[in-house]
This record gives C-alpha cells, sequence and structure tokens, in this order.
C-alpha cells in the first residue's frame, strides 16, 4: 500500500470517529428549553346582575301584594312544567306560545328581588339552562329585558298584552331558571 492509501484511510476513519462522537454528544444532550404545553385559559370577566330596576310593567302588575304575585306566578308555572320543556328538542324551544301579560309578572318577581323556589331542577329545565353558567343566565335574562323594553307597551290593555304571543318557550324557561337560582349569583 501507497502512503496517499494509508493517509486516506487514516483521514477516513478520523472522519468516522469524528462523525459517532458527534451523535453520541447529540444523543446524550439535554435540551436546554423544554417545550411546555401552551394553556389556553379563558379569561371569565363577571357579568353583572341584570338592572330592572328602571324597567317599567304594567300598573296593575305593579301594585299587587307579594302573596297575590307569588300566586300567580306559582299557577304560570304549573302551565310550563305540564309541558315538559326538559326533554324538548332545542329547536322547539324556540315556539312563541306565552304573552307579555304572562311574563310581565315573572319579570315583577325579579324586579321585587323575589326568588322562585324550584325543588328538583334537573327534572324540569332543559340541559342547555341546567349546563349553563351564572355569566350565561344574567345575560339571558338581560336579553329578554331588553326584548321586553322594546316591544311591549305596558299602557296597553290585559286583554290586549294577552295576545301578544312574543315570548318563546326559552323564553320563559330561562325566566324560572333565573328566579329559582339569581339569589345565588355573584351581585
Amino acid at each position: 500500500m501507497s502512503s496517499f492509501s494509508i493517509t486516506m484511510i487514516i483521514v477516513v476513519l478520523v472522519l468516522i470517529i469524528i462523525l459517532i462522537l458527534a451523535v453520541i454528544m447529540l444523543l446524550n444532550k439535554k435540551p436546554t428549553s423544554i417545550k411546555k404545553p401552551i394553556k389556553k385559559s379563558r379569561v371569565l370577566e363577571e357579568v353583572p346582575m341584570p338592572n330592572i330596576l328602571g324597567l317599567f310593567l304594567p300598573p296593575n302588575i305593579e301594585k299587587l301584594s307579594k302573596t297575590e304575585l307569588i300566586n300567580i306566578v306559582r299557577k304560570v308555572y304549573d302551565a310550563y312544567k305540564i309541558f315538559d320543556y326538559k326533554t324538548m328538542d332545542i329547536n322547539a324551544l324556540d315556539k312563541k306560545e306565552w304573552h307579555s301579560w304572562q311574563i310581565s309578572f315573572l319579570l315583577m318577581m325579579f324586579k321585587r328581588n323575589e326568588e322562585f323556589f324550584i325543588p328538583n331542577k334537573e327534572d324540569i329545565f332543559h340541559p342547555f339552562l341546567l349546563n349553563a353558567s351564572e355569566n350565561d343566565m344574567k345575560n339571558f335574562m338581560r336579553s329578554i329585558i331588553k326584548k321586553y323594553e322594546n316591544y311591549v307597551k305596558i299602557e296597553e290593555t290585559k286583554d290586549t298584552l294577552c295576545k301578544k304571543h312574543i315570548w318563546t318557550n326559552r323564553d320563559v324557561s330561562i325566566m324560572f331558571y333565573f328566579l329559582a337560582n339569581y339569589k345565588k349569583y355573584k351581585k
């Protein structure tokens, strides 16, 4: 063998040794920065309680005593329970079957800061309400109050308000669920 061949063999062996050492070093090297999974967290801002003090309701409803109001709302609730909205398709809840006179009683309960006790809520309410957050419920109620302000003329007679079926089963469900729970919510 010539000296050139021996030199080439030595150079190749040195390169192989360098490559082996480089691979070993890379395998043994600990990463300097471990990538941590990025946590995505929602910042939950506290939604304030809907303001109802400035809401005007029909004068005959405003004049009701606490006992009269609770008895009437109990009758509305009894009618509500008959329809078994818990098992209803979510889209069926959008059917307009309730009138403004009934809704006025429910809003009066909230305006007077009265809670409406409903036992066994899981047996009465649709899962969309049972799974709703406190903030969701406050926003739902706020939209109902806004709808009332925009579409109900409180100076109209009881008969006229009873003919205005602009309230959905969802609206009434929200209101009853809210009345049963809002005192537990943060103000």
